[in-house]
C-alpha cells in the first residue's frame, strides 16, 4: 500500500521472528516514542533483552503444553487419569477456558480430541509430518503512512451460552477413546487452600491444548511487553496467525496506533512458485487498534495420511477432520483465544450456519469458502480498510 505523508509520520517499528511451539512467531514493536527519548543503543539494548526473555518464555511454556514432548506437564496429566494431578496456574487457567468454551461452541470445540487427532495421523510436530509442497507466505511488518500512525501485518494462514449438542445424560462410565470427549463435565478443577492447582482427568480421556494455548501465549506476550516490560511499547505478536495487540497503558486515546492486518487468500496444496505470484492476493485488509485476531482454516495445517489430506480441525461426532465448505475462518475480538476458538467454530459450523451465528452475536469475521468467495459478518465492516476479493453482495445482512 502506497503512502502519501511525510517519512516523519511513519511509525518506527523493530521487528524480531521467533520459531517455538510448532510456529512462526513474529512481535513487531513500536519505538517511535521510545525514539524521541533514548539513543538508538539503548533501544538495541532493550530489544536484544526483549527478544531473549521472550524466547525463553516460549520455552517455558512448551515445555508445560507440549503434546510431543512426554515429559510436558500436559503430557504427565494425560498419563496420570483417574486421580488428581497438581499443575502450574498456567495450565489451569488455559484448560478453564477450554472447557468455558465446550458450551460456548455447542460442544463442537474441545480440548479432548488428542485421540482422534493422532488417528489422524497428527502424532508428532506438525513440520515433520509427511507432506506435498506446502508454502506459507511470510509476515512481514511495513509502516502505513496516515493520521493514525498505522503498521501492516501479513499474517500466516495455518484462526448467553449454548447448550450442549451432545446427550450429557448419557452414561458416563463409558471411557472409550472415541466418545470420552463427549463428557467435558468429568473433568474436574480444584484450587486448594495452599494455592495449588489440581485436575482430574477421566480414564481414557487425553487433552490437546495447543490452539488454545497459541492464543493465550499471545495475548499474554502483547500484555507483557506493551504493560509490564521496562520500557513498555505498543506492540503486535503474532503466533502462527493468532494475533494480539499490546496497547501501553500511557498511549494517547485520542490517536490510537492501528495497525493493519492483511488476510491473505487461502492456499491448498502451494507451491513456492505459487506463492511467489500470490503475494499481493490478500482478500482484505483490517485495521485493528486493540484486542486480537486469530486466523483458523483447512489449508495450512495439513499433511499427508492414509492417502489422502488430513487436517488439524477435528469433528468430534465422527472423530475425523471435519468437511466444511468454510475453508477459513478470521475472527476479531478482544483476545487472541477467543478468536482461535470463535474462528475454529465457524469452520466446523459451515457457511450458513456460521454466519448465523456471528451475526447473532455480533462477531466481526471475513470466512473465505471453498469455493474461493470471500464473506463479511456485519461486525467487521467498520475493520475493513480494503475490501479487495470481498464482493458487496457477499456482506451479510
Amino acid at each position: 500500500m502506497k503512502n502519501s505523508l511525510p517519512k516523519a509520520n511513519i511509525p518506527q517499528l523493530v521487528t524480531f521472528t521467533l520459531l517455538a511451539m510448532g510456529c512462526h512467531i513474529q512481535i513487531s514493536l513500536n519505538i517511535t516514542r521510545l525514539r524521541a527519548q533514548y539513543s538508538q543503543a539503548l533501544i538495541d539494548q532493550q530489544v536484544a533483552l526483549l527478544t531473549s526473555d521472550v524466547q525463553q518464555q516460549l520455552t517455558d511454556w512448551e515445555h508445560t503444553f507440549s503434546r510431543f514432548d512426554e515429559t510436558s506437564e500436559l503430557m504427565r496429566l494425560n498419563n496420570n487419569t483417574d486421580q488428581w494431578t497438581t499443575v502450574s496456574a498456567e495450565l489451569f487457567a488455559v484448560l478453564q477456558s477450554a472447557i468455558y468454551f465446550v458450551a460456548k461452541t455447542q460442544g463442537l470445540v474441545t480440548p479432548t480430541l488428542l485421540n482422534s487427532i493422532c488417528a489422524a495421523g497428527y502424532k508428532q510436530s506438525f513440520e515433520t509430518l509427511p507432506k506435498r509442497p506446502l508454502v506459507a507466505k511470510q509476515t512481514n511488518a511495513i509502516g502505513l503512512a496516515t493520521d493514525s500512525s498505522q503498521c501492516l501485518q501479513r499474517p500466516r494462514l495455518t484462526s448467553s451460552s449454548n447448550e450442549y449438542r451432545r446427550n450429557s445424560s448419557k452414561n458416563s462410565s463409558n471411557t472409550d477413546d472415541n466418545s470420552s470427549h463427549q463428557y467435558i463435565e468429568r473433568i474436574q478443577l480444584r484450587l486448594l487452600a495452599n494455592g495449588e492447582h489440581q485436575v482430574y482427568l477421566p480414564t481414557g480421556m487425553a487433552l490437546d491444548l495447543n490452539g488454545y494455548v497459541k492464543g493465550w501465549c499471545a495475548m499474554q506476550l502483547a500484555e507483557q511487553i506493551s504493560k509490564s516490560h521496562d520500557y513498555p511499547m505498543p506492540c503486535l505478536v503474532d503466533m502462527g496467525g493468532d494475533i494480539a495487540i499490546g496497547v501501553a497503558d500511557d498511549q494517547d486515546i485520542n490517536k490510537p496506533i492501528v495497525w493493519g492486518i492483511a488476510v491473505a487468500k487461502a492456499q491448498l496444496n502451494t507451491t513456492t512458485a505459487q506463492v511467489e505470484n500470490q503475494q499481493d492476493e490478500d482478500v482484505a485488509i483490517l485495521a485493528i487498534s486493540s484486542g486480537a485476531v486469530a486466523t483458523s482454516g483447512q489449508d495450512h495445517r495439513r499433511w499427508w495420511h492414509n492417502n489422502q489430506w488430513q487436517h488439524h480441525l477435528i469433528d468430534p461426532d465422527k472423530n475425523a477432520p471435519v468437511v466444511s465448505d468454510v475453508l477459513t475462518a478470521t475472527v476479531v475480538t478482544t483476545n487472541t483465544l477467543t478468536a482461535e476458538v470463535y474462528a475454529k467454530y465457524c469452520v466446523l459450523l459451515g457457511v450458513k450456519q456460521a454466519m448465523a451465528w456471528l451475526k447473532q452475536h455480533h462477531i466481526a469475521a471475513l470466512l473465505i469458502a471453498t469455493d474461493n468467495q470471500v464473506i463479511a459478518s456485519p461486525a467487521i465492516l467498520p475493520n475493513l480498510v480494503q475490501l479487495k476479493l470481498v464482493q458487496p453482495n457477499l456482506i451479510a445482512s
